[in-house]
């Protein structure tokens, strides 16, 4: 019988490592893609509304470029900036550029450029837009298609970037911005700093291994199985047809530091054994004995990551997908592949330790002093709860960036002189044709409205199309910038477009002249102030006359909106990851009391996440919502193999003092060894400059400090205070 068993278990793991050679293939495919249309679920209203702006409007997604330098109106300078002009039209997945080289070569015939001036400065129609107040810096609005592979997009930005060379070799200083720029530089900055920090983590668990472990060998068992996983894990994800994202970017570090957990547990437990024990019984012993606690480790733990899924964001149910599947393979190479290797590299056992077991030793301070030790864990619990009101909801994409990267730098320049970064889209629908001068105080007081919030920097309405048309039609002449006498001079003047009016025209109006554009351009990248003005333009949709009506959209106003649901999912979820994960504690232990026993060590670094989060003013947002939930996953894991130890000290007859004491000395070397390698494997990630990242490692070591400090003496403290006819009572 065993030896079918070792069998089966080699067996196993050969078919395992079989598997590496095609997962390392396959992982060679990974790639990051934080896509905006990736965060957005396809349903609901505010799709709905943004999939009719699509189809009446076409795209709302602009690369800006500004220029500043040399005097832009000088013939040198709008020769560099017409070169460029080109090359940007020439680009693939640009749709249309507008800006001050595109009047000069389609309305001047590039001549002239005192006219240029006149025309650019002498109504406000282009100023804020197209030229900053001081006519210093000049805005190329590039509208593009981005392809949806994340490599098409990069190529599309690189050469973007290329075509600006001939204003950079004019003297120009050059910035770029767009939902576009900041995804791919993004997506950049993950792997960057993925593949800088996750070999920090590596190399940081190693060396505590190295040390705590003492053996070499042990310490090549346990990570080359935490190894096999997340190479395993990542083929998964390529064979899937997933991607990686800034969330998802720290996934092989977390699989990496829970692998080491599950193997430590049986390589720890295997040497303590083969001292007395020949190495084949020593190694069946280990692993019937760390079964339990590790199976159920992993559950809970896959069940922390399953409860993302009740996410509405696609990448954070993906992050739950792919980290349930990650834990399983951990799971699976824990008691497969680590056995192969503790017999194929021929572990020794553990040293003996040096000097006599101190009573401070047999009976620790949780058992000793167990009201001390819980007044203590109270008061921390209070403060840190206390501190939660504090946490604030931000979600500014830009702030993921570090403050000296070019891309942030570019948005801070472009906010202060010109343009914005993206619009907010207010729909307005007409009871007539929007050639009606009826209609035209309705949108000029909305349009006001909307341009006074802080945050817009110009509104962009068909209205201003019209007034440029009549400046045209009476010479240019400024003081004739006013809407037409009435609806024929109106038609009229639309009636004598060329086709790049008629283009731009028909970004502003749908075909059917009843539905209207207004595009408020925006130069703050602060969710709540974006919602405090989609909020006022709701409001003056609100209000609008009888047969007026309209809505407000926007590919930002949907990921913004997207972010909002997800913060408010994810905390119900960590309701519903609560009562999953102590409903499977409860199946395992078979006892409501050891449950109870398992619920405050457990409650208590999360409540220390959160707190953390409000001391150090990290912000609740996309990247940091979702802790919560897999850290009561990770958190829990400590508690159950210690309670399974107890449970089983208790069926040998021990008592309360006894057993607590006992399950504790057998499993603190495995749990502290496990914590600390985790621990510095996270730490590792707190040197990355990308946010996510650094947040995501600072708040996991934190929570594996404090649930190390839960599980060694809060929850072996309320053993001790429980009464001692329990005991028996509370054994499976």
């Amino acid at each position: 019988m065993q030896g079918d068993r070792t069998l089966r278990r080699r067996l196993a793991a050969i078919v395992v490592l079989a598997l590496v050679p095609l997962a390392a293939w396959l992982a060679r495919g990974v790639v990051v893609d934080n896509r905006l249309e990736r965060w957005v679920a396809p349903t609901g209203a505010e799709e709905r509304h943004y999939a009719d702006f699509r189809r009446a409007f076409g795209s709302d997604e602009l690369i800006v470029v500004t220029v500043t330098g040399p005097p832009l109106f000088e013939p040198a300078a709008l020769a560099a900036m017409t070169d460029c002009l080109g090359r940007l039209e020439a680009v693939p997945g640009v749709v249309r550029v507008q800006g001050l080289p595109q009047l000069y070569r389609d309305l001047f015939g590039g001549e002239d450029p005192d006219e240029l001036r006149r025309e650019m400065t002498s109504t406000p129609f282009y100023t804020g837009l197209l030229l900053s107040a001081d006519a210093t810096t000049a805005a190329l609005l590039v509208e593009v298609a981005p392809p949806e592979a994340p490599e098409g997009r990069r190529r599309m930005v690189a050469e973007i970037r290329a075509a600006t060379t001939p204003l950079v070799a004019a003297g120009c200083h050059v910035a770029l911005v767009g939902s576009t720029v900041l995804i791919v530089a993004l997506d950049e900055l993950s792997v960057r700093e993925a593949t800088q920090t996750f070999p920090l983590a590596v190399l940081g668990s190693l060396l505590v291994l190295a040390v705590l472990l003492r053996s070499p060998r042990a310490m090549a068992a346990v990570a080359a199985s935490s190894g096999v996983a997340v190479l395993l894990t990542l083929g998964v994800v390529v064979a899937a047809g997933g991607s990686l994202n800034m969330l998802t970017a720290a996934l092989p570090s977390l699989l990496w530091v829970l692998g080491l957990s599950y193997a430590v547990h049986l390589v720890s437990r295997f040497r303590n054994l083969e001292s007395g024990l020949p190495r084949a019984d020593a190694l069946d012993r280990a692993l019937a004995e760390t079964r339990t606690g590790v199976a159920f480790s992993a559950v809970t733990t896959i069940l922390g990551f399953a409860s993302l899924l009740v996410a509405t964001m696609p990448p954070v149910r993906e992050l739950g997908v792919f980290g349930a599947v990650g834990i399983g393979l951990a799971w699976m190479c824990s008691r497969t592949v680590t056995p192969l290797l503790l017999e194929l590299l021929r572990v020794p056992a553990a040293r003996p330790r040096v000097g006599s077991v101190t009573p401070l030793v047999r009976h620790p301070l949780p058992l000793r002093a167990p009201a001390v030790v819980l007044a203590v864990a109270a008061a921390i619990a209070l403060a840190a709860v206390a501190s939660v009101p504090r946490i604030r909801l931000e979600s500014n994409p830009l702030s993921f960036l570090p403050d000296d990267h070019p891309v942030t730098l570019d948005y801070r320049f472009v906010g202060s002189r010109v343009a914005g970064f993206y619009t907010a889209e207010t729909v307005v629908r007409l009871p007539g044709p929007w050639t009606d001068p009826a209609s035209w105080p309705v949108l000029d007081a909305i349009a006001r409205e909307l341009a006074a919030s802080p945050v817009v920097s110009r509104v962009v309405t068909p209205l201003d199309l019209l007034r440029k048309l009549r400046q045209w039609d009476q010479a240019f002449d400024p003081a004739a910038y006013r809407l037409p006498a009435g609806r024929a001079e109106a038609e009229r003047l639309v009636g004598q477009l060329d086709a790049t009016g008629r283009s731009v025209l028909a970004s502003l109006v749908a075909p059917s002249g009843r539905e209207v554009r207004l595009s408020a351009v925006v130069r703050e990248m602060d969710e709540l102030r974006f919602l405090d003005l989609v909020q006022g333009a709701r409001e003056s949709l609100a209000r609008l006359p009888a047969g007026f009506d309209g809505y407000v959209t926007g590919q930002v106003l949907r990921l913004v909106t997207a972010q909002q649901n997800l913060i408010a999912t994810q905390l119900g979820s960590l309701g519903l990851a609560f009562a999953v994960i102590f409903a499977a504690i409860w199946v395992g232990l078979r006892s409501a009391r050891l449950t109870g026993v398992a619920i405050p060590s457990n409650l208590l670094p999360v409540a220390v996440v959160f707190a953390t989060m409000a001391w150090l003013d990290i912000p609740l947002d996309a990247g940091t919502v979702m802790v919560a939930s897999v850290s009561l996953g990770i958190a829990v894991d400590n508690t159950i193999h210690y309670l399974v130890e107890y449970c089983r000290a208790l069926a040998r007859g021990a008592g309360r003092l006894e057993a607590a004491g006992a399950a504790l000395a057998l499993v603190r070397p495995a749990i502290a060894t496990a914590t600390v390698a985790a621990c510095t494997g996270f730490a590792a990630l707190t040197v990355s400059a990308f946010r996510p990242i650094r947040t995501f490692g600072l708040l996991a070591t934190v929570m594996l400090v404090v649930g190390l400090a839960a599980h060694l003496l809060v929850t072996p403290a309320i053993l001790a205070l429980r009464r001692q006819g329990e005991d028996r009572e509370m054994a499976p």
